[in-house]
């Protein structure tokens, strides 16, 4: 079986403080996944479809939306202003020996678009949805 180190990407990091505005260019020239950073450790992933929903017009946003993404209540005045605000926070990863049938199922069961790969507590990779194609593709 294919193993997670066979297919992961180099990874793009961002820090949790940074602006939706540099997360945007960042992810113009990313995968489309950004490694998000606090104090040195892994907290989550940004995702283009995360950073989309800035361009969202306010008379537009659906509260429940919203709300799912930061987790509690907004006023109607919510914009998000960095990374913080559009993070999707997670403590799931995957070693680079874990087989693609593992990362498949994480993907699923937690809902995610790509995994981190860490290897001796540091992010050395990342896996992401559309490196499983091949995978599949090719019958693994």
């Amino acid at each position: 079986m294919t193993k997670a180190e066979e297919v992961m990407s180099e990874p793009d990091f961002i820090r949790v403080d940074a602006s939706v505005e540099e997360a945007a260019e960042e992810l113009a020239s990313a995968e489309n996944t950004l490694i998000v950073m606090e104090d040195g450790e892994f907290v989550g992933e940004v995702h283009e479809h995360t950073v989309t929903r800035a361009l969202i017009p306010e008379e537009r946003l659906d509260e429940e939306k919203v709300v799912g993404i930061i987790g509690f209540s907004f006023d109607t005045s919510y914009e998000p202003q960095t990374v913080e605000d559009v993070v999707d926070r997670h403590e799931v990863s995957v070693s680079p020996e874990e087989d693609l049938g593992e990362v498949a199922f994480l993907l699923d069961k937690e809902d995610l678009r790509s995994l981190p790969v860490v290897d001796g507590g540091d992010v050395v990779g990342v896996v992401h949805e559309n490196d499983l194609m091949g995978e599949i593709a090719g019958g693994g």
